[in-house]
């Protein structure tokens, strides 16, 4: 990995936790459960990652590499499937963002729905990218964090679970 890539995933990542930070301050509330305030920080984190995740991607060298993981994948309609995959990402985080930002001021039937919508659209997506680790045809040289095995692939995966149980084990 290179130092401009390294200074590159070190800011924007220092970037997404300042501004959940400020989000997460804002909608402190004392009467939260803990579960309450796992699943907004849970919430702040994978909104404020998925949207990252799908905007690195348009910059070099993470453009590069995920067009080499969908050309070796093979995957059907490699443009379309760039696209959806940058694209389904941010559209995830910023759905998960409006959650937490419009907590108080949104209607519950919407903050549902878009819950329910990144949680359906990060499933898909995190599937789509475990197929990919799987390949042997896609070395880890192209993968993020140039690793072979799916792990932060799962964890993202998992974490997105854990938030939506949280989310409506609440109601």
């Amino acid at each position: 990995m290179s130092t401009s890539q390294l200074i590159l995933e070190l800011s924007l990542i220092g970037t997404m936790l300042l501004v959940t930070g400020i989000f997460l301050v804002r909608s402190y509330d004392k009467t939260d459960s803990v579960g309450t305030k796992v699943q907004k920080i849970l919430t702040g984190l994978l909104g404020a990652f998925m949207v990252m995740a799908g905007t690195v991607k348009f910059f070099d060298p993470f453009t590069t590499m995920f067009a080499k993981q969908i050309a070796l994948s093979e995957l059907p309609f490699p443009t379309l499937s760039r696209w959806a995959g940058q694209l389904g990402e941010i559209f995830a985080g910023l759905l998960l963002l409006v959650v937490m930002i419009g907590n108080k001021a949104l209607a519950a039937p919407i903050k549902d729905k878009a819950m329910q919508l990144s949680t359906l659209l990060t499933t898909a997506i995190m599937i789509v990218a475990v197929y990919v680790h799987l390949l042997p045809s896609v070395p880890a040289e192209v993968l993020p964090l140039q690793s072979k095995p799916p792990v932060m692939t799962l964890i993202i995966l998992g974490l997105a679970w854990l938030n939506a149980f949280l989310y409506f084990r609440k109601k």
